[in-house]
């Protein structure tokens, strides 16, 4: 359990503070990150993490998982609660990825402490299965993939994403008793609105919660590069209206959402882990939201369809 709490620690910190000297210092030991430490100096580091971490993702748990995609409300209410069942403080950014990670760490800090001292563990042991069931688990999967779609990814952060998604599973499963079955938000079915438009659609795309992940900036923009449409600039929902309103224009939707089902194909990908590890009833509210969303897409190529640029708003 000490090499649960030193990884999950280790991990949190490289997410909630990006490469500092301290944390540079710490990764360089580690072996698979050695090379990609090297590599990065202080200067480009910074860049990479703002830009992988604060411009192209909101790596919090309420950005993922709430109704509205903001930060902030029942999701956070929900953590700040568990935290101080857990002796920690509930102030700050308590649900960012980085937080709740170092969260973790203090857990399995605490289960080996217990164990060491023979003294029973298994309330600390049910808080950990808490926070992986209830938080961590019903999100992290989703948000590596978003990472990994990124156009220009920083390879230290996919690896250290791969590594929290591996550490957190394998800990859920070591910890025992299956997980609950829960629910996202309730879904929407954009396309049965007749007055939902192009914007509303764009919307509906850019919200995880009723996507089924998270599409980034970098990862827009590249679709539209690749399929020589003209996305325009602005928050995620302006890219995707922007390119629904190109791909309408060009006659070429069917390709466009053909190039957003691959990305959602790399979600569920993700979300395999879990199913593979006997975890599937954290994943299964994630695999229905994206089935939906991937039978949207379908409705949108087909031939006799309007184009959604011609519905009304």
């Amino acid at each position: 359990m000490i090499a649960y709490s030193r990884g999950f620690t280790l991990l949190g910190e490289l997410f909630g503070a990006g490469l500092t000297p301290r944390v540079r210092a710490a990764w360089a030991q580690v072996p698979e990150a050695a090379g990609l430490v090297a590599e990065l100096s202080e200067e480009a580091a910074g860049e990479a993490y703002t830009r992988a971490l604060q411009l192209e993702l909101a790596p919090y748990e309420s950005a993922f998982c709430s109704a509205d995609g903001l930060l902030g409300g029942e999701c956070v209410d929900a953590v700040r609660a568990l935290r101080v069942r857990s002796g920690l403080p509930a102030e700050g950014e308590v649900d960012h990825l980085g937080a709740e990670l170092r969260w973790l760490g203090f857990l399995t800090g605490a289960s080996a402490d217990a164990a060491r001292d023979g003294i029973s563990a298994e309330h600390i042991l049910d808080l950990e299965r808490q926070v992986l069931d209830q938080h961590v688990l019903r999100w992290l999967p989703a948000l590596v993939a978003s990472l990994r779609a990124q156009a220009s990814a920083p390879a230290l952060w996919v690896l250290a994403a791969d590594l929290a998604l591996a550490l957190s599973v394998a800990r859920r499963v070591a910890l025992g008793r299956e997980p609950s079955a829960w629910a996202l938000p309730v879904g929407i079915s954009v396309l049965d609105d007749e007055r939902a438009g192009i914007r509303r659609i764009a919307e509906h795309l850019a919200l995880p919660a009723q996507a089924g992940g998270m599409f980034c900036r970098s990862t827009l923009v590249g679709i539209g590069r690749r399929l020589e449409l003209p996305a325009g600039f602005g928050a995620r929902a302006d890219l995707l209206e922007g390119l629904f309103r190109s791909a309408a224009q060009y006659g070429r939707v069917p390709e466009l959402c053909g190039a957003l089902d691959e990305q959602l194909r790399g979600w569920e990908r993700s979300w395999h882990t879990l199913d593979e590890a006997g975890l599937g009833a954290l994943s299964a509210p994630w695999h229905a939201r994206i089935a939906a969303t991937r039978g949207i897409l379908r409705r949108l190529s087909e031939p006799t369809r309007p184009p959604p640029a011609a519905s009304a708003h």
